[in-house]
């Protein structure tokens, strides 16, 4: 590393963070948030530090040297989820855009396949790099494609797409997820019976993750639950609460629900109309509109909860990475969750 004599202590206390922070900056262990990471550039060049060339976005006075062009593609923007994302990766975008060309956003319906695959090929036209949710369709994966062909960077957010191409992933170990929610039902979970499993969709590679690690760990610790067939709730409230209301019905011996999807609400709305909420256990991914109430009342016991700030600044500091590198290898980022129960709120 050049610039020996300036050490990663000295850097630390002229940019008043931690040397673990220093560390994770220079070395680019891990993202940190990108006003922390312009603080920790301009201290290293204050002090003399000779930084690698990804580094170099940064002036001195702490100024981005790049503007990119960002585009993304999230589901509904009804989804509450949807909603608080987009308006914090406009946030940590901001530095790094002109007002000319500020971050497209498409909010598309999950089962809207070809009108995914014309955004994408749309955005292509005009941004240096796009951030995808989708579902892993053929058409999709098509477009992705194309894209990359053209030299625009894609990147998938929160659930992966089978392409070769795509220059990376960024989002959970859905593996993890998957397996925490079964510890959870494993160890929690007081009464013997049928385990539900809802999901958004098949072709959603994240929820499949989620749901066979789900049912992996429950197989490998020879626990007496009966893990049921999913059933999809196409990412809608209303959609979920029909499919929970027909799981309690065929189901009277149902003890939990393992809810790795988008319209959560209905979920919560069907057990509360059922009277059985306080008998099926419910674990969801969030955060959700109205899920700290359910946490307190009762009706939801595990939420798995992104962080979404966290998870932004991720997918900001990657892409202005990538693009300013130019890069060609593949980008994989985990960001963690939280495990949230009514007693941490």
């Amino acid at each position: 590393m050049a610039g020996k004599k300036t050490t990663l202590a000295a850097i630390a206390r002229e940019a008043h963070v931690g040397i673990a922070t220093v560390d994770r900056v220079i070395n680019q262990r891990a993202t940190v948030r990108p006003e922390t990471a312009r603080r920790v550039i301009a201290a290293a060049h204050k002090l003399g530090f000779a930084l690698e060339k990804s580094h170099q976005l940064f002036e001195t006075m702490g100024q981005p040297a790049a503007r990119i062009k960002m585009g993304f593609i999230l589901l509904r923007k009804e989804h509450s989820f949807y909603a608080q994302l987009a308006d914090s990766l406009l946030e940590q975008a901001a530095p790094y855009y002109d007002a000319e060309h500020p971050p497209q956003f498409i909010f598309h319906d999950i089962s809207a396949v070809s009108d995914t695959a014309a955004a994408i090929t749309r955005l292509s036209q005009s941004v240096d790099v796009i951030g995808v949710l989708a579902l892993d369709n053929p058409m999709i994966r098509f477009a992705v494609e194309e894209a990359s062909r053209q030299g625009v960077k894609v990147f998938t957010l929160l659930s992966d797409l089978s392409v070769h191409s795509r220059a990376g992933y960024i989002g959970w170990d859905n593996q993890q997820a998957g397996r925490t929610a079964g510890w959870a039902v494993e160890r929690l979970c007081h009464r013997q019976g049928d385990v539900g499993v809802i999901i958004g969709d098949n072709r959603f590679l994240c929820q499949e993750t989620c749901e066979i690690s789900f049912r992996s760990y429950l197989r490998e610790h020879l626990s007496g639950q009966r893990v049921l067939e999913p059933v999809r709730s196409h990412e809608q409230a209303e959609s979920a609460r029909q499919v929970t209301q027909t799981l309690l019905e065929q189901h009277p011996n149902l003890v939990a629900l393992y809810a790795p999807c988008g319209g959560v609400e209905g979920i919560i709305a069907a057990l509360r109309e059922s009277g059985r909420q306080h008998q099926v256990m419910l674990i969801c991914h969030g955060p959700v509109a109205g899920g700290e109430m359910a946490l307190i009342d009762g009706t939801l016991d595990l939420m798995l909860r992104h962080r979404i700030a966290e998870f932004a600044a991720s997918v900001i500091s990657t892409f202005v990475a990538a693009t300013v590198s130019g890069s060609s290898g593949f980008s994989h980022t985990i960001n963690r969750f939280d495990l949230i129960t009514k007693e941490n709120l």
